[in-house]
């Protein structure tokens, strides 16, 4: 028990001294070189992430020197991921020439706080190339590095699975841990079947190479091995199992649920050989202390509370596994149908195996469940057990040992047709997989992201309590689909403001902005989305949009052909119900658009042009007013074609310029339009372009909000625009700084950030 508590002191010092760290981060943006270690890498279509550690600033010398932080490599599609990843593998010192800022992320409603995240392990800023070619290798500042060679293995093995399409990157997945040659619509396809835990490489495809170990190993012992072993061959094949898991730990990458189950599998060992069973649970206890000891952040992970709570669960409700080993009939919770009896019929035996599985899927659902609600917001479909049912078996005894097998032969081989020939088996099997996956996840509706209340979660965690310790296999199942069942129904906690409100999204260099009355609700543009990329309409604003409450739309307007505004909104399209789509004067017949007007198409969406002397569209409690672009105009530039929306609720009035300049604005003066607004969305993301004096004047609001980031390149809003708008009397807000920002209409004018709140003393009903 001292040991225990020496080791949580020494590990919450630890913790304290890497918040140290991150507090003494940049405070700005500024250009260095730095030499720093490769601690971890991860693989995206369009980008790879390096986690580096040891960071020296080598120029300037007076510069901060974060201990680690985030690297994000771009991929040229001449590059290529596999090439990048393969470039600099973990314990690589580099050398580069980057641009270090602050670790601050997007804040919003329905996303989890990732800056946070990265902060509890001791990251301090971010940093991207100046130039993709400005990094090195220093191999003369390496020392002796054991595991250097692994790693190489793996990222050899990673270029080559990559040549064979989707399905060589399923494989990849599985044997490596590197998702990063799976599709964006295989991981939705995956997490819409409640199966997308079998693309991180886990303690559950630890345990399934231990299994597969042990039992090829006890079949060839019998047969082959020396005469002292063929008596009783378990002990043998159990040392060997625990080689075989170590090995596939080490070749996955040895993530944290791996190390978790690669301890409790050697305490279980340990014990089973020293002849001293241990108390239920020891293994998973002792698993906690070492991880916690030496990396003290891992509790913030949720990849490893998802990891504990399922081993939890199957803990508390089963025997400890000793009756497998001796080959016992004890019931429920032996791994691999182990406690089915060898003299039993073949159909019952394989009964027995499909009720274990079952039960042992409805644990691990029950127990994890709330957590992946609590901290990620996602719900599993009712028909996750049916899916993992099926997916857990072809996985463990097919895609599994052959993704390992072509792994370990495509890294260590020369080229030659019997690596060629295995790649290309794996694929087969990866690409039938993907296509039975698609296919059974077209029939699943999609459960949206969206954050469950603590009323619901502490029911949850009671029915998952009652799956747990039920020994009845029936009422295990009912309950646990009764936690599922819950969570996916759950509307989520109240927001404040309340409706009607304006919610202006932190999405960047770009525009998502919502009006939510009582009975309707607009969204005027989503951000960015980048094929095969970022995709921020499904990332960001989506997310929001549930978090909010909001179940359909009456109407989506994309102000203008911009990418950073109608990006992400066929990803909103296809997510929810939507009523009409309105664009500029034009804009159906610009290709840009082509993709939305698809979508929208697809959806069943009405589209409309608008723009001066359109009629207002009265949208629930909503009065939408088209001012801008006029039809009869020709278009001189995509900003000044924005489509202007005047939005009154609540006897409260929105202006929306779009990206709209001085010139448009000056035109509109002159016309004598009504501009008279509470509320203002600063032009073009506070470009000193727009948002002259005398359209500040006309507009005379309250509150003026710019939308773009806080370090952007093109340092928006511009200095003179804030004072501009400052001098006006408005209040200034802009999401870089303060996250998404909600405007509450009514009885007073509220305003919140959600990255902090700020006060709005004097601006209620009755000073305007």
């Amino acid at each position: 028990m001292w040991a225990c508590v020496a080791l949580g002191a020494a590990s919450g010092f630890g913790h304290a001294a890497s918040f140290e760290q991150v507090a003494a981060g940049p405070q700005g943006p500024f250009d260095a070189t730095i030499e720093a270690t490769v601690r971890s890498a991860s693989v995206r279509p369009d980008q790879v992430h390096f986690e580096l550690s040891a960071v020296r600033v080598v120029e300037p010398r007076d510069a901060p020197a974060p201990e680690r932080l985030l690297l994000t490599l771009r991929v040229s599609p001449e590059r290529g991921a596999p090439s990048a990843i393969e470039a600099f593998v973990p314990g690589d010192r580099v050398r580069a020439r980057v641009r270090i800022r602050p670790l601050e992320t997007r804040a919003n409603p329905g996303a989890p706080d990732r800056a946070r995240r990265a902060s509890r392990r001791g990251i301090a800023a971010r940093a991207a190339l100046v130039h993709e070619d400005l990094i090195v290798r220093r191999p003369d500042l390496e020392g002796w590095r054991p595991l250097a060679p692994l790693h190489r293995l793996r990222a050899r093995a990673a270029r080559r699975l990559a040549r064979h399409g989707p399905g060589g990157g399923l494989a990849r997945a599985l044997a490596l841990g590197d998702r990063g040659g799976l599709e964006r619509s295989t991981r939705d396809a995956f997490q819409r079947l409640g199966i997308s835990h079998l693309l991180a490489v886990s303690g559950l495809h630890l345990a399934l190479v231990a299994a597969l170990a042990f039992r090829l190993l006890v079949f060839v012992l019998l047969r082959a091995g020396p005469p002292a072993l063929r008596a009783d061959p378990r002990a043998g094949a159990l040392f060997g199992a625990v080689a075989a898991a170590g090995g596939y730990a080490l070749l996955a990458g040895f993530g944290i649920p791996v190390r978790r189950a690669l301890v409790v599998l050697i305490g279980l060992v340990a014990s089973i050989a020293s002849r001293h069973p241990t108390r239920r649970g020891a293994p998973l206890v002792a698993a906690a202390v070492v991880l916690l000891a030496f990396e003290p952040a891992a509790c913030f992970e949720v990849a490893a509370q998802l990891s504990f709570a399922a081993s939890a669960a199957l803990v508390w409700a089963t025997r400890p596994p000793l009756g497998w080993i001796g080959g016992s009939s004890s019931g429920a919770g032996s791994p691999a149908g182990g406690s089915i009896e060898r003299g039993t019929a073949f159909p019952a035996r394989v009964g027995r195996a499909l009720a274990e599985l079952l039960g042992t899927t409805a644990l691990a659902s029950a127990a994890t469940a709330p957590i992946a609600a609590g901290t990620l917001g996602l719900a599993a479909p009712g028909t996750a057990l049916l899916a993992n049912a099926l997916a857990i078996p072809w996985t463990a005894l097919l895609l599994l040992p052959v993704s390992i097998v072509t792994s370990w032969v495509a890294g260590l081989a020369p080229e030659s047709a019997v690596a060629t020939g295995l790649c290309a088996a794996a694929s087969g099997l990866g690409t039938l997989t993907l296509q039975v996956s698609s296919a059974a996840a077209a029939h699943v509706p999609a459960l949206p992201a969206v954050p469950r209340g603590i009323g619901v979660l502490a029911a949850a965690i009671g029915l998952a309590l009652v799956s747990i310790r039920t020994p009845s296999l029936g009422v295990r199942l009912v309950t646990s689909f009764g936690v599922v069942a819950l969570l996916a129904i759950a509307p989520p906690p109240r927001i404040a403001p309340a409706p009607p409100r304006v919610v202006v999204l932190d999405v960047g260099q770009g525009d998502a902005v919502l009006v939510q009355g009582r009975r309707g609700a607009l969204l005027v543009d989503a951000g960015i989305a980048v094929p095969e990329g970022p995709d921020l309409g499904q990332t960001i604003v989506v997310p929001a949009l549930r978090a909010l409450g909001v179940r359909r739309l009456d109407l989506v307007v994309a102000s203008h052909a911009d990418l950073d505004h109608r990006g992400g909104l066929p990803a909103v399209l296809r997510s929810l119900p939507v009523d009409r789509l309105w664009l500029p004067y034009g804009g159906t017949g610009d290709p840009a658009f082509a993709e939305l007007v698809a979508a929208a198409r697809t959806a069943g969406v009405r589209v409309e042009e608008q723009g001066a002397g359109g009629a207002p569209l009265q949208a629930g409690d909503l009065e939408v007013t088209p001012l801008w672009p006029p039809s009869e105009r020709p278009r001189t530039s995509g900003n000044d074609a924005s489509l202007l929306l005047r939005v009154g609720v609540a006897g409260r009035t929105i202006l929306l310029p779009g990206d709209l300049e001085a010139g448009a604005e000056a035109e509109l003066l002159a016309a004598g339009v009504r501009l008279r607004a509470d509320v203002l969305k600063l032009a073009h993301h506070g470009s000193r372009t727009s948002s002259s004096a005398a359209w500040l004047a006309a507009v005379d609001g309250a509150i003026a909000i710019a939308s773009a980031p806080r370090f952007g390149r093109f340092g928006m809003p511009h200095a003179e625009v804030v004072e501009r708008a400052q001098a006006a009397g408005y209040t200034l807000w802009w999401t870089g700084r303060d996250g998404a920002v909600l405007i509450g209409l009514e009885p007073v004018l509220h305003v919140r950030g959600w990255r902090r709140a700020r006060a709005t003393p004097g601006l209620n009903a009755g000073t305007r």
